[in-house]
């Protein structure tokens, strides 16, 4: 039993610190240092039950072999997502099945999607003694562990005096006088494993980037100049991100940092695949990244679009998001006129986002002043978007379930999208009628009908 209120006792640390760390505010990025005794004191210490008593014990939560003095963090402010890297021994390798346990990296809060190629532990989701415990406030940060609960034995404590006969009688009861008969205690090693880390060199970090191959960082965003190799499974944090560049510092375990610029074509292994799609001045390719494994499908990372005229890159476009749902193949991107302004724009697949059509795709306008396709956010928010080039309209249509759909029809007045119909149908929230309601363009502004029809559910 005691023994079970012990785990309890530890869960609900586990559960204090993780309630501490929602409530706080994000880490400021930047560079790190161990407070060397911050392990002495616990954040929270059990408290024993009765007939048990506890020796403190007080660790690093830092394993001696990763002898990590110093650690790097980043925001990102879109997700607002805190990644973290201990700066180890060049040796160290995390085994849950040792004192080993920490991991080189995490990433917090709500983080859960750690893959071979995204190596970042996530933290105050379970509570397994292989997972650290990390707190924070907008400038330190706290690992701990579990407590460890270790048995020393049993303690019989003498009486101080011969009982009663009352106390006599009310021991046979089971109510005995611990000054009268004594008592047992169980003594047990609580080993409390923790340790702070207090911000030493505010950096604005906005990733964290692992290398999973050895890439070249050039001393400018140049490929001719100077450059060093860093090798294979290294940590990287990113203080600004172009289509073709990441601007990077590198670290030495001591926390001293060198910066540089990676190539974004370096970084990860892709397949380029020439698209049918072209215009008169551009043809493109795009880059698809392989899954984990086989049952993951490769999904497209880039678009390169090339002069036609001298064979050159002309733009890259990264950092859109696609789950294309088939294979890689030479008809993805496909060629549209989107905003009617008489110039090919380019799209490609975005989210599925479920519930049956309610798919996206990611549209990028042609530029005829820059000569670049830039990222449009409005249309590519649209769901089951349709183009009309004949009434130069736009429709998005959207099935909320499956006795609820809608749809919004627009008009490009200048640059600006506008909406000039809509429509929605669902079940009554009785459940008896069909409701229909039409939103019709009448002097500048939108009027709206509403009729309803028996429902048939058959």
């Amino acid at each position: 039993m005691t023994n079970k209120i012990f785990v309890a006792v530890a869960i609900s640390i586990a559960a204090a610190l993780t309630r501490s760390v929602f409530a706080a505010d994000v880490l400021v990025p930047g560079i790190y240092h161990l407070d060397a005794d911050s392990y002495l004191s616990a954040p929270k210490k059990a408290r024993p039950p009765a007939g048990e008593e506890y020796v403190e014990r007080f660790e690093h939560a830092i394993p001696e072999s990763a002898n990590a003095a110093y650690a790097v963090v980043s925001h990102d402010p879109d997700s607002n997502l805190n990644k973290l890297t201990f700066l180890v021994n060049e040796d160290y390798q995390t085994d849950p099945n040792t004192a080993n346990k920490l991991c080189i990296a995490y990433a917090f809060p709500d983080w859960n999607d750690y893959s071979p190629s995204d190596p970042f532990c996530r933290t105050n989701i379970g509570s397994s003694d292989y997972e650290a415990a990390l707190s924070w406030s907008k400038t330190s940060f706290t690992v701990n562990w579990q407590p460890r609960k270790k048995f020393l034995g049993v303690e019989h404590v003498q009486p101080e005096r011969l009982p009663t006969p009352d106390e006599t009688g009310a021991c046979a009861l089971g109510v005995c006088d611990e000054r009268a008969f004594g008592r047992v205690v169980s003594r047990y090693e609580v080993s409390y494993a923790s340790d702070r880390f207090t911000l030493e060199t505010r950096q604005a970090y906005r990733d964290i980037l692992y290398l999973k191959r050895a890439v070249p960082v050039f001393s400018l965003a140049d490929r001719n100049s100077a450059h060093s190799d860093i090798g294979a499974g290294k940590f990287v944090a990113v203080l600004s991100v172009s289509p073709q560049w990441y601007e990077v510092d590198q670290f030495s375990q001591d926390g001293n940092r060198l910066r540089g610029w990676i190539n974004r074509d370096d970084v990860f292994d892709v397949k380029w695949v020439a698209q049918k799609a072209e215009t008169t001045d551009f043809s493109f390719r795009v880059a698809f990244r392989p899954g984990e494994d086989e049952s993951v499908a490769a999904l497209p990372v880039a678009i390169e679009v090339i002069d036609r005229k001298n064979k050159r890159r002309a733009q890259i476009i990264r950092d859109f998001y696609s789950d294309i749902p088939f294979a890689a193949n030479d008809q993805v991107l496909q060629l549209i006129d989107a905003n009617f302004d008489g110039y090919p724009d380019i799209s490609i697949f975005g989210q599925s986002w479920g519930a049956g059509p309610n798919s996206t795709e990611n549209f990028f306008l042609f530029d005829p002043a820059s000569r670049q396709f830039v990222f449009d956010q409005e249309l590519s928010a649209l769901t089951q978007i349709s183009i009309d080039p004949s009434t130069r309209t736009i429709t998005s249509a959207q099935r909320n379930s499956c006795c609820s759909h809608s749809s919004e029809t627009y008009r490009y007045k200048g640059n600006k999208l506008v909406l000039i119909a809509d429509w929605d149908e669902s079940l009554s929230a009785d459940g008896k009628w069909i409701e229909t309601t039409t939103g019709r363009m009448q002097k500048g502004k939108l009027h709206h009908v509403t009729t309803r029809k028996k429902a048939d559910l058959r």
